[in-house]
């Protein structure tokens, strides 16, 4: 083989070492490009699963916290159903002795009118006493006056029951009254409850909603975050083979740089 021809087999070999060592140096900066989108990526899969931990935690949260409302305004429903009944029962007993009272009353004003109609007769009869006494008749006279004065008796005692039960009138109107009073307070009070009631089961149905909506994203972020990973892993293992594919190539590159300093300095020789 001509000297020449040593010096084109050189160059040839120096030429496919120049593309070795090219390819090489892209290959290994190509795989160093996946490993760092890798790592980049496997960060971004971390703050994703972060998110995802914190979503589903913060929703199970909202969950529980509804739940509990949800429980609160059952509790506070029954008792302003149970102030709303006791309301008006004590309203219905307030008519009931409102009633009461006005029929002592009128039975009062009974006793009064026939006391003041017995007081009359006992002092007729006192008086027709006397007239019998002046017209000479003891016996008579005596009884008549005896019998007024039990009649005049009856008619105090029963002008002082009157009164008596025209007292208890007053007071029992007082107290339904008082009753009437109570019963208002309770129904308030128990419409009250009820309104809270309804207020809480809202906040319960928000809380529900948020708290499904938030684990629903968190599962979402665990997907991504998983995804993420799983592509990391993919794209770091492609970088990996291509920079072990470029050292392979730029080891390849000296072996044939070397190979063509040989044959050039054959070829000198």
């Amino acid at each position: 083989m001509s000297e020449q021809e040593i010096e084109e087999v050189g160059g040839d070999i120096a030429e496919l070492g120049d593309g070795a060592e090219a390819a090489g140096v892209m290959d290994v900066a190509t795989g160093l490009d996946d490993i760092d989108e890798a790592a980049a990526l496997e960060e971004i899969s971390k703050e994703e699963l972060a998110a995802a931990a914190s979503d589903i935690t913060h929703g199970v949260d909202e969950l529980a916290a509804a739940q509990r409302v949800a429980e609160l305004s059952e509790v506070v429903g029954d008792a302003g159903v149970d102030d709303v009944f006791e309301g008006a029962a004590l309203i219905a007993a307030s008519d009931d002795i409102e009633d009461l009272s006005a029929a002592l009353a009128m039975m009062s004003d009974d006793d009064l009118s026939w006391s003041m109609d017995l007081a009359g007769i006992a002092g007729q009869i006192m008086v027709a006493g006397d007239v019998v006494a002046d017209l000479d008749m003891p016996v008579l006279s005596d009884f008549l006056r005896d019998r007024g004065s039990v009649l005049r008796q009856m008619a105090g005692d029963s002008i002082y029951q009157a009164a008596a039960t025209r007292g208890i009138a007053l007071a029992l109107a007082d107290a339904g009254e008082e009753v009437g009073d109570l019963g208002v307070n309770e129904v308030a009070e128990g419409l009250t409850r009820l309104a809270v009631a309804d207020v809480l089961a809202e906040e319960s149905e928000l809380l529900t909603e948020e708290g499904i909506m938030d684990v629903a994203t968190g599962l979402e972020e665990l997907e991504l975050a998983d995804d993420l990973d799983s592509v990391a892993h993919d794209i770091a293992a492609e970088g990996l083979v291509e920079v072990a594919v470029g050292s392979a190539e730029l080891g390849a590159a000296d072996v044939l740089h070397t190979a063509a300093e040989v044959v050039e300095e054959d070829a000198e020789a």
